[in-house]
């Protein structure tokens, strides 16, 4: 839409202003909360780091065994801190005024419009379809853990926010019986990029090869260069791949672009150059990178983003790739996770990494079945999250305090209700990166649980599937709104029901 100069330069003011308020908002997200010693019980003053007279409190100790030390823990880091709700709300009513100067209602509308969803009505009315159809599910997962707690406490009935976790790591690990340190030693890195580099063969009919780097080429020894090239030797694009904990690296698994691809003015095409960012252990002279069952879906995850950018073939780099709506951008990494816990697929890599002895059966399936255990938990929690970030970012002013709205919508979304005098908003950093689109979790999902039964449930490894998949979807990036190529792909267009049965289709509610 057209704007006169004066409204272009309080856009230009008001887009520098959210920028640094949210830089200050994620700042204060990741604070440590610092009371005094003497508030506490005095068999909690040494649970927590200290300063002089004083306890400080940097997170949630979600697997601490002491429940006090768990409770006290949430208490005092979502305690509402003042300044950081100013922070929020400064947030919130820039971004609104920005989204009127822009012609939207909200700044949800503005968000939101070019995605899959398209429309703020639309995510609401998916959320709040998979909000009624999780609570059954859900209901069952958490009277898993009620037992749990019941046995370990002697307490029954109410589960607190500060169980969960906590709870669900026992019940799977008494499930499975097997912890990640054995499952670990199945999963060397080496075995895991040959088993990636056979499933792009299989599917695309890609490889994955090391390609010796210059000096000064890379910003540290231990980061290596990935040509990707297809059947007859062409290289489709450049992955470096930065793998390894180090000191001052970013903690943060990642996946980001240095060269978008494009077509160019000779007909030949530029080619995409990217990089994935993990924090694996580094190998040593006695032993390799030896990855947990987390580390191994992690790095498919981040190895389903740089296939989408090495496979995109767009006009426009712009639109290459990853760089699409929120909601689609993650389709193909969730998708990765289906591949990352089928067991035909892990059973193609996993090998002891001394004896080349094959991840035995029993583990196998136990692996498969602990990734769904408590699904339906943290979907509605999913779904929570989400509707908070949809109810901030609509009409403003707020009817009610931050406070308010987020118990309301705890207490109606979430099994688990609202502790009182606590303010988990304030710690929420991904209203910033994800104002109004923290939805896109769960409907990339939905997406992506869509096209593994549609194409890759009875063979993970079908090269017709993956062509199909490649051709139709990946090739694309954000160069053809969203839902047309999911469209495309599944040869229909996919309702909200559709991709609510998705999502409830993958819960394990065999406890």
């Amino acid at each position: 839409m057209y704007l006169i100069f004066s409204q272009r330069k309080k856009v230009v003011a008001l887009n520098e202003q959210i920028l640094k308020t949210g830089a200050l908002f994620m700042e204060g997200a990741h604070q440590p909360t610092v009371v005094r010693k003497s508030a506490l019980p005095e068999k909690l003053h040494y649970c927590f780091a200290t300063d002089d007279d004083n306890a400080v409190v940097n997170g949630l100790h979600s697997d601490n065994h002491n429940e006090l030390v768990r409770e006290a823990a949430y208490r005092i880091y979502l305690y509402p801190h003042e300044q950081q709700q100013s922070k929020l709300l400064s947030l919130l009513q820039d971004r609104s005024e920005l989204a009127h100067l822009c012609g939207f209602p909200t700044y949800a509308h503005r968000a939101i419009k070019g995605t899959m969803a398209e429309t703020p009505e639309a995510v609401m009315e998916f959320l709040e379809s998979l909000a009624e159809q999780v609570r059954l599910p859900a209901g069952k997962d958490l009277d898993v853990l009620r037992k749990y707690k019941s046995k370990r406490t002697g307490i029954t009935g109410q589960l607190w926010p500060w169980d969960l976790p906590y709870y669900s790591a026992i019940a799977k690990h008494a499930r499975h019986k097997v912890d990640h340190a054995e499952f670990s030693k199945y999963f060397p890195l080496g075995a895991c990029m040959e088993g990636l580099d056979s499933l792009f063969r299989s599917l695309y009919g890609v490889s994955l090869l090391t390609e010796a780097v210059e000096e000064g080429e890379v910003w540290s020894a231990d980061v290596y260069k990935l040509a990707v090239k297809d059947e007859e030797d062409k290289v489709l694009g450049y992955i470096y791949c930065d793998f390894f904990e180090r000191s001052n690296k970013p903690q943060q698994d990642c996946h980001f672009t240095i060269r978008g691809g494009r077509e160019l003015s000779d007909g030949s095409y530029q080619l995409p150059i990217v990089v994935l960012m993990l924090n694996l252990p580094a190998p040593s002279w006695s032993l390799p990178s030896l990855l947990t069952p987390g580390m191994v879906e992690n790095l498919f995850h981040e190895m389903g983003h740089a296939m989408h950018s090495m496979l995109g073939r767009t006009k426009y780099q712009h639109v290459t790739g990853t760089r699409c709506s929120t909601d689609f951008a993650e389709v193909p990494s969730v998708l990765m996770e289906y591949f990352a816990s089928d067991h035909r697929v892990i059973s193609s890599f996993a090998r002891h990494y001394k004896t080349g002895e094959a991840l035995p059966q029993e583990m196998l399936a136990s692996l498969c079945t602990s990734r769904s255990m408590f699904g339906a938990c943290e979907t509605q929690l999913q779904v929570f999250y989400s509707i908070l970030d949809q109810r901030l970012h609509g009409n403003l002013p707020l009817e009610t305090g931050l406070t308010d709205i987020l118990t309301e919508t705890q207490n109606t979304y979430y099994s688990i209700p609202h502790v009182p005098h606590t303010a988990w908003h304030l710690r929420f950093a991904h209203l910033v990166g994800y104002g109004a689109k923290y939805y896109s979790y769960l409907m990339s999902r939905a997406v992506a649980s869509s096209i593994w039964h549609e194409c890759f449930v009875d063979d993970p490894f079908s090269r017709s599937s993956g062509e199909r998949y490649r051709r139709n979807l990946l090739a694309h990036g954000g160069g053809k709104p969203p839902m047309c190529l999911v469209e495309g792909l599944l040869n229909r267009r996919p309702t909200t029901d559709d991709f609510v049965r998705s999502l409830v289709a993958d819960f394990d509610v065999s406890h």
